[in-house]
Formats: structure tokens, sequence, C-alpha cells
């Protein structure tokens, strides 16, 4: 049997709900790709159509309306299980650091969630690049981190591994293994910046450093657009990147991690929880 998350089941009703791809994002503090995907994974686990679409409606099929009935239940009936488990909802301030692909990711799924079953909990999220972010919580300025760390480093504890990809567009430059490979990174402190560099490094290629910028989205369309190539784990890959060929050298995986202050509030430790569950469905 396979298992529902309940992310894919909260966008599925969101957007129902909505009647709208681009008004459900917007709900979710989602992008719209994102909702797309959650609905994608969601027919393929069961193998249906889940709505009907045309130019400028969308409408739940016959199969969507079953499901519909069962997801509300479903939903309402976890939400009343954390209450009764965990008591009432929380209250007080949650400060989490995250990097911006996280954020805009599938765990806003899981934020947003959060804090409808909690508005009494003020939600502060600072994102940046994962360095920084360690660095913030030493100095006292975050409850919790979920971030990426570097090989051999002992921040945090880890939640999830995934392989690292190198990614391009169709219009990416030709890439042989005698040209100089352009590339399209953040800035340091950046654990994939690191990565790709001690990678190509190690295995003697030539590259260059074609862009450099904190923003995702500008990494994204810098990629998308052919400027370069850059390296992502499977979920922070947009639509119009593609996985790169065998000519590029392994990048291995990448830990998640949460790390976290000695002492947490219930708010944020409850945070952390649900952290720790979604890691698993990412």
């Amino acid at each position: 049997m396979r298992p529902l998350p309940s992310e894919l089941l909260r966008t599925f009703v969101t957007v129902a709900h909505a009647a709208s791809f681009t008004a459900a994002a917007e709900q979710l503090y989602l992008s719209q790709s994102t909702v797309s995907q959650h609905i994608r994974r969601l027919e393929e686990l069961m193998g249906q159509s889940l709505f009907e679409r045309d130019t400028r409606n969308v409408r739940l099929s016959p199969i969507g309306e079953t499901l519909h009935r069962y997801a509300v239940r479903i939903l309402q009936l976890m939400d009343e299980a954390m209450t009764s488990v965990c008591g009432p909802p929380l209250n007080g301030t949650a400060r989490l650091g995250l990097p911006e692909d996280f954020a805009s990711s599938r765990l806003a799924t899981v934020l947003t969630s959060f804090v409808q079953r909690n508005p009494e909990v003020e939600l502060v999220i600072r994102t940046g690049l994962s360095g920084e972010l360690f660095r913030e919580l030493d100095e006292g300025r975050h409850d919790l981190v979920f971030a990426k760390r570097l090989s051999g480093s002992r921040r945090g504890y880890v939640v999830r591994t995934e392989p690292l990809h190198w990614c391009g567009s169709a219009t990416t430059p030709a890439r042989g293994a005698d040209l100089v490979l352009p590339l399209a990174v953040h800035p340091e402190p950046s654990i994939t910046r690191t990565r790709i560099f001690e990678t190509l490094q190690a295995a003697g290629r030539p590259y260059r450093v074609a862009l450099v910028s904190s923003s995702v989205a500008v990494i994204h369309a810098a990629v998308i657009a052919g400027l370069g190539v850059s390296a992502f784990t499977d979920y922070a890959m947009p639509e119009g990147m593609i996985r790169l060929g065998e000519d590029l050298p392994d990048l291995g995986t990448l830990e998640y991690v949460i790390d976290r202050k000695p002492s947490l509030s219930k708010a944020a430790e409850a945070l952390e929880h649900e952290l720790v569950e979604a890691a698993k469905t990412l």
C-alpha cells in the first residue's frame, strides 16, 4: 500500500477549494510550479487524473471528488490527533533559519500547516546560505536551522541525504572534458559551491565562474538560460532544467541536518519535530 503524504493532500484540497492553481499557490505560500508538482506526484501515486482542466477552469474529476472527500477527513483527523496528543495550539515565537531553496520548496507546505494549526505562534524565518545560518545560530539569532552541511562537518544531526546532480538546460554550452566548464554558483560560504569546486579540482576539470548570486531564483534563471551549469538535488530542480550527462564527475550526496539551541521553547520543539518528519518525504 502506497502512503499518501499529507503535504500532497493539503495542496490537493487547497486547489480543489480555490479551483485555481495560482490561487492555491498564493494561499499555501508556494510557487505555482511547486503546486503543479504536488498534484502531479499525487496523480502518479493514485494512477488517475484528479482534475479536469481547460484554459479557464480547474475542477475535480470524478476520481478527484472521491479522493477529496477522504482527503478532507484525513487532514481533519490529523489535526485533531495533533491537538489531542500535543495539547491545545502553542504560543510564543519559533525562529527558523532556512536556505532559500528549502523555503520555496515542499517545506513551505509544512510551515504553512504549522502556522495554521498554531495561530498564536509567531514563526520567524530567515533565509540565507547554510554557512551563514549556522554562524547566526551560534550567535543566538535562531532557535533552529534546517540546512545542508559539508562532508566531515559535525553540525547538527542528519535528517536526510540526497544525491547532488549537475544541472543545465537544452541551451547549455558544450561541455567536453577538454572544455572550460562555465558555472553559476552562490557566493561563499555556500555548501554546494564548495562541493562543486572540490569535485572539479579533484577531477582536474577546468572551469570558470560565469555568474555568482546569493539568489536561488537568479541561479535557476541563469542555468535555464544556458549561461552556465550548477548543481541541485532533485527536489530543488525547477521545470526547464535538466540533469547533465556522464561526462562530469560525480558530486556525491548532500546531508540535510537540523542544528538547534541547547534549550528550546515548546513551540520550537514542535516545529523541530515537524521538520524531521517532513524531511522523510521531501
